[in-house]
């Protein structure tokens, strides 16, 4: 039976410069680099092979220059549209609001998940307001709630993000669809 290799990989952690190119390894060692965009359920794929663009570095800065010019020609959509979209499991026909009763006591929730993880929550009571204008309220704090988290793209990973600013930056008059 043969031996493992103990030998642990080592991770980097990922620059900005590194989103969506990974290497390729093969059983002869590196051979290409790969630039993988997700978007909307689609998926972009390129390969910059070594042998066809004469060494490591020149595949890389096409690598480069596809995934930006990709990046920018399918942008993420906006947090607040991500957040609109209904689910299958919303009863209530509003995203973000729901119906509920906790040991006898109704509410109508209104919740938005922040950026950073957490989340702002307020339930109004059934009880209190009856059952339509707590309901109207709490689609009303909703909609408040989604005002004060403003309009940014939604990236996955932070290095997207920060990738898209180091674009902007470097190229001031670059004019983004969509936004």
């Amino acid at each position: 039976m043969p031996k493992r290799n103990k030998k642990r990989r080592r991770v980097s952690k990922l620059k900005a410069n590194d989103y969506g190119i990974h290497l390729l390894v093969g059983v002869k060692g590196p051979r290409a680099w790969k630039v993988t965009i997700y978007r909307d359920g689609r998926t972009f794929n390129r390969l910059f092979s070594f042998s066809r663009y004469g060494g490591r570095d020149p595949a890389r800065q096409a690598a480069d220059a596809c995934r930006d010019q990709l990046l920018l020609a399918h942008l993420p959509k906006l947090s607040r549209d991500i957040r609109q979209r209904i689910i299958a499991t919303n009863t209530s026909g509003y995203p973000g609001v729901h119906y509920r009763c906790y040991t006898g006591i109704a509410y109508w929730v209104a919740r938005t998940t922040l950026r950073n993880g957490s989340s702002v929550t307020k339930s109004f009571r059934v009880e209190h307001y009856g059952y339509e204008r707590a309901k109207e309220l709490a689609i009303r704090e909703r909609e408040r709630q989604l005002d004060g988290i403003g309009d940014y793209r939604s990236f996955k990973v932070v290095e997207g993000e920060r990738r898209l600013m180091q674009l902007l930056v470097e190229n001031p008059a670059l004019e983004i669809a969509g936004a």
